[in-house]
């Protein structure tokens, strides 16, 4: 007896057998037992989640002998012959290999004639969307109203690019993608239905390079079975798969924590000497990034945090900070690696990357010292020894709020150094600083913007000053009819000023001149524009 591959092997009989697909099955199986038959079905999804074999038990449940029902008995001539590919009644169409307008037409002709001896003739178009436009409009009329006993089952991994006119017309049952602990779930089974034996961390393996998709796994699986007669362990499977066969993603992680850039290049090399699946190991590194994520940003006991303990280990080392830029780099270099004059040389220069990047924290914030100091991670080439370079405090970095009484008040200097968007920022740009004391400032408002100074506008304003400079400040208002140059004022005297300019360039502009005298032209000054970003 010939060898049949798994994928064919254990297809699902019935619709209790397809795996992971619970929303559609729920739905088919009621519409068939409460006899609710739609005359056109289109089934949704990537490779090899079921879509095809969905078709076919609905083939199957609408002919069987014992009527129409979700649990058809496999065993009458209709479900057998529909098994074997040879129903008379279930005509299956390649429309990637039939998309001329011709075989649509040649098809349709054959409708309206009844079926040999089943209950309907169905019509089940795999790729559907491959079909020309032209054989879309000639399948439109009969799409929408067939014959009584004609069924039409569509599928295809493209839906987008189906006309609306016939999605219109069908029933859609989008198919998921399978998660690899749902294909793991199967795989096991299976495998004890063969009577062999695997690893759970070998399946695993597998279900994660199916990328969802469960004939993938199977086809994996078939080929791992016949590479040894022994217990199926993770080794095998990744030689297989052309894995390496450590775990180089965490002792890459583990060098780029220590900043040990020699340790990162050995690792490459032993890769490359592996074999050099650079991708896998890749991978594996973005999703462990993806797990120490995780244990930074949920809670300690939660469900969803069953990750090793070197994962564990590496998110109490990593800051999110380095997580996230390892991340990113790590996504940007699976697409750059390819564009290296070599493979090696792109994932090095990946890993290297993250370490030539990574931020390293220069002042550490004390929220509960007023003048907190700076917290040196990195050696520093300071000046020579006779004459050392004293520690800066935080008040020496910024700008001293409070000047000395002979200083002029620089309210556009405090200004840039607040972080205030908003309501706030409005306020305090027409606003004009006219006396400041240690812990005071007084500021000089128009009537006409009073209004912006609400109390969480104050507040927030306040806020902004304590954050900058580690020490309480009142905000007093005072009312004036002529105010001051606010920095408002001033920006607008500034574009004022730049509108006239360029408006004076333009009449000086001997092309512009020539024009007017030529053409009787005259200049539009309200088109007349400036980047005012160069203020």
């Amino acid at each position: 007896m010939s060898y049949i591959a798994l994928a064919r092997k254990w297809r699902p009989q019935n619709f209790n057998q397809l795996v992971g697909q619970d929303h559609v099955n729920r739905t088919l199986i009621n519409s068939l037992d409460q006899q609710r038959l739609h005359h056109a079905y289109l089934f949704t999804g990537t490779r090899g989640v079921g879509k095809t074999s969905v078709a076919r038990l609905l083939a199957k449940a609408l002919n069987c002998e014992k009527g129409i029902t979700s649990n058809p008995c496999l065993q009458c001539d209709a479900c057998v012959a529909i098994e074997q590919g040879r129903f008379v009644d279930l005509i299956e169409i390649d429309a990637a290999s039939k998309t001329r307008v011709e075989d649509t037409r040649e098809l349709l002709e054959n409708v309206q004639y009844a079926t040999s001896h089943a209950r309907f003739k169905i019509y089940l178009i795999d790729e559907v969307h491959m079909l020309s436009q032209h054989s879309f409009n000639a399948l439109l009329k009969t799409l929408e109203e067939p014959p009584s006993h004609v069924k039409f089952l569509l599928a295809t991994t493209d839906p987008q690019k189906l006309p609306i006119t016939v999605l219109s017309r069908c029933l859609q049952f989008n198919l998921k993608h399978l998660t690899p602990d749902v294909i793991a779930s199967q795989l096991q089974h299976i495998m004890k239905e063969e009577g062999r034996s695997c690893d759970e961390e070998a399946l695993l393996l597998i279900a994660k390079a199916a990328r969802g998709s469960m004939r993938d796994a199977l086809s994996i699986l078939d080929q791992v079975l016949v590479s040894t007669d022994q217990t199926i362990a993770a080794p095998e499977v990744k030689a297989v798969l052309g894995y390496t066969q450590q775990d180089y993603a965490i002792q890459l992680l583990k060098a780029l924590i220590n900043q040990d850039s020699a340790e990162i290049v050995t690792i490459s090399r032993q890769i490359a000497s592996e074999g050099g699946h650079f991708n896998y190991v890749l991978d594996e590194m973005i999703h462990d990034l993806h797990e120490i994520t995780l244990h930074q940003t949920l809670p300690a006991a939660h469900s969803l945090l069953l990750a090793s303990s070197d994962i564990q280990m590496l998110a109490t080392q990593m800051s999110p900070n380095d997580t996230q830029l390892f991340y990113q780099i790590a996504l940007k270099g699976a697409q750059d690696m390819m564009l290296a004059p070599t493979l090696p040389l792109g994932f090095e220069m990946t890993l290297l990357r993250m370490l030539s990047f990574r931020p390293i924290p220069l002042i550490k914030n004390l929220p509960n010292q007023a003048s907190p100091q700076i917290e040196v991670n990195e050696p520093i080439k300071s000046a020579p020894k006779q004459h050392p370079t004293p520690i800066a405090t935080q008040a020496e970095v910024v700008t001293p709020l409070i000047q000395q009484a002979n200083e002029p008040i620089t309210w556009e200097h405090i200004l840039s150094q607040l972080k205030l968007t908003g309501l706030a920022r409005t306020a305090v740009d027409n606003a004009a600083l006219i006396n400041k004391n240690e812990h005071e400032l007084v500021l000089s408002v128009h009537s006409g913007h009073e209004s912006l100074f609400t109390p969480s506008t104050m507040k927030r304003i306040e806020d902004a000053l304590f954050d900058l400079y580690q020490k309480k400040i009142k905000i007093t208002i005072q009312k004036a009819k002529i105010l001051p140059d606010s920095p408002a004022q001033q920006k607008q005297l500034k574009e004022d000023n730049n509108q006239k300019d360029a408006e004076k360039s333009l009449r000086d502009d001997p092309f512009l001149k020539k024009l007017e005298q030529t053409f009787s032209a005259e200049m539009d000054k309200n088109s007349i524009s400036f980047r005012k970003d160069e203020l």
